[in-house]
């Protein structure tokens, strides 16, 4: 498996980079998974997410924006890690990559336990007819990541035919760009590091896929892909506004 861990940059390049990645999956022939940071606060939206509803979060109006290829509610990147996990599949709409959500969520509930932090998946929430919230984080789904009630990960997937791209979010500290959201220092007390974090889950991460890594970086036809994805896609403001 190859391991990247980027350092922060732009948003718009860091959806550039994952599609990247997603489109040539077949083509390295093994999965990657990359841990990154995002460079300014940047709120991202979900795929079907309208642009003009993010004024219904007026603490991230002045933050940059970007749209994500993967649905879900928006997100604010700050204070958090993320993370992005591509492999190629025969089918991927099977059962196996429908596991990955529990498995990178067992295994991060495993790595906070070795802080002595309570967490758990969220299981299956209530009914509700009510219009789900603009915010990933104020949503629920049963494989989210809770600590004493508030979800501090969520993940999404955006599926080819041969292959899958999985991507979520930590919330380590509250942004003030999303001061309803609370992060794992503001629950516990405790200060974990993006790359303390990444330390820990990735070793983990190791173990449960009985894999190894190869630190590689992006060869450069998945660079020059990420370049033409970036300007005509993510750094597009047709692209950004499409909905």
């Amino acid at each position: 498996m190859r391991l990247i861990v980027d350092p922060p940059t732009r948003g718009t390049w860091n959806m550039a980079v994952d599609e990247a990645i997603l489109r040539g999956a077949v083509d390295l022939g093994m999965p990657t998974l990359r841990f990154y940071g995002w460079s300014e606060p940047t709120l991202s939206l979900g795929y079907f997410q309208r642009y003009d509803d993010r004024r219904q979060h007026e603490a991230s109006a002045s933050c940059a924006c970007v749209r994500r290829a993967s649905g879900g509610g928006a997100i604010m990147h700050d204070r958090e890690l993320t993370y992005s996990f591509v492999a190629p599949v025969r089918d991927s709409r099977s059962e196996e990559t429908t596991r990955w959500f529990d498995l990178f969520h067992e295994t991060l509930i495993e790595v906070l336990a070795n802080w002595g932090i309570n967490a758990h998946l969220s299981g299956k929430p209530h009914a509700s007819s009510a219009p789900e919230p603009f915010l990933c984080f104020q949503r629920r789904h049963e494989v989210d990541v809770i600590v004493d009630d508030h979800k501090i990960c969520g993940s999404a997937q955006r599926r080819h035919q041969v292959a899958v791209l999985q991507h979520g979010s930590v919330i380590l500290q509250q942004s003030p760009w999303a001061p309803e959201l609370l992060g794992l220092e503001d629950i516990t007390g405790q200060e974990i590091s993006a790359q303390l974090l990444i330390d820990r889950w990735k070793d983990t991460l190791r173990h449960k896929f009985q894999s190894t890594y190869t630190i590689q970086p992006l060869t450069d036809k998945e660079t020059q892909s990420a370049q033409e994805i970036e300007s005509v896609k993510f750094a597009h403001s047709d692209w950004t506004h499409k909905r």
